[in-house]
């Protein structure tokens, strides 16, 4: 199986030991300037995507900022993007075929989603993330280590979850918190009330 990265920075490395680790025999990375290799991998310039689609490479966004990942897929919306699982990651009933009916998340080492989970795309679930009960995670989230998303939460479009956050439950099934669009939750931050839109927040309690 063939896979290109886009990206070639510390994120995109850790994408490619998901990607070995599930069973990829050819790997590159897509960075805008050609470099020589990551490790035993070669880096392209992105004007090779289209003969790397064209060869049949699947493709995964290695990046790790909301807006940077929307603009990519947005640029080349047409490739066969996928799913990549570490095997570490664990489900609750009927979550793994939530995921497989989206594309392009990264769900690392140690992740945890329970169940009725509704899922968007090109999601990044970082190493040891917990997602509860009932959530709604939109497209182009990201979810940092260590991050904790209690239940009845929503993370809307492009909403950035720093390591080691917490999002308090939400009220109910029909009630619930909501993180909004493009917005920053700080590393550390217990957030215990609604996120407006394109705002960053921070502390503990967040503000």
């Amino acid at each position: 199986m063939k896979i290109a990265i886009f990206g070639a920075s510390g994120f995109s490395r850790e994408v490619c030991d998901i990607a070995f680790i599930s069973g990829y025999e050819e790997i590159v990375f897509i960075d805008k300037a050609e470099n020589e290799s990551i490790g035993d991998f070669p880096v392209v310039a992105e004007k090779e995507v289209c003969s790397l689609a064209q060869v049949g490479y699947k493709f995964v966004i290695g990046i790790g900022s909301t807006g940077i990942r929307k603009e990519i897929r947005d640029r080349y919306p047409d490739l066969n993007y996928v799913n990549l699982i570490h095997p570490t990651a664990t489900f609750g009933y009927g979550q793994i075929k939530e995921v497989e009916r989206r594309t392009g998340n990264i769900i690392c080492a140690g992740a945890r989603l329970t169940n009725n989970i509704q899922m968007g795309i090109f999601g990044v679930y970082y190493l040891n993330c917990t997602v509860t009960h009932d959530c709604v995670i939109e497209d182009f989230v990201t979810i940092c280590p260590g991050a904790n998303i209690s239940g009845n939460v929503k993370l809307s479009m492009g909403s950035y979850i720093g390591a080691n956050a917490c999002i308090l439950q939400g009220k109910s099934i029909f009630e619930k918190m909501i993180i909004g669009r493009n917005s920053t939750i700080g590393a550390g931050a217990v957030v215990t009330k609604n996120v407006p839109d394109n705002i960053i927040v921070r502390g503990i309690p967040a503000k």
